[in-house]
């Protein structure tokens, strides 16, 4: 075989191994979800900026949730605001298991009627700040495991 005609077979064989490479690249890393960063609108956008940098890997459901969050988020109080912001950082650091646990309790307060709910976080309040961070440290041991299997 001549060098031209293997030159020719060489750059065949390395476009079609590119082409599956691509291929295969695209199969692990589909294209982002909509809405994109930039589709949403200035409200979205306001509410959402500690998710900015993360938007575009969440999948359609977990946009879809935070787009409902969003909504919520200009009837909240310039307080409620900034405690919403610092919680969806917190929120988005936690792993599909842990998300879903904080969902479920969050579900299981709000299913209690207002008054004993109250009730609860005026007692937590009171506690000591050595108690609090006992219970801080025993829901940071009890999160442990699920971070390990990351």
């Amino acid at each position: 075989m001549n060098r031209l005609a293997v030159a020719a077979l060489l750059g065949a064989i390395t476009l079609s191994g590119g082409a599956w490479l691509a291929a295969d690249a695209i199969a692990q890393n589909p294209s982002p979800t909509r809405p994109g960063w930039n589709e949403l609108n200035p409200s979205q956008r306001e509410a959402l900026a500690p998710l900015s940098s993360q938007w575009n890997s969440f999948d359609r459901d977990r946009k879809q949730k935070w787009i409902e969050v969003a909504r919520k988020y200009p009837q909240l109080s310039p307080e409620g605001k900034q405690r919403m912001q610092e919680r969806m950082v917190d929120f988005g650091r936690l792993t599909p298991e842990q998300r879903s646990t904080a969902r479920s309790n969050f579900q299981r307060a709000y299913e209690l009627p207002i008054d004993q709910r109250q009730a609860l976080i005026q007692q937590y309040q009171e506690l000591p700040v050595d108690q609090k961070k006992q219970l801080a440290d025993k829901a940071k041991k009890k999160s442990e495991p699920a971070r390990r299997t990351r």
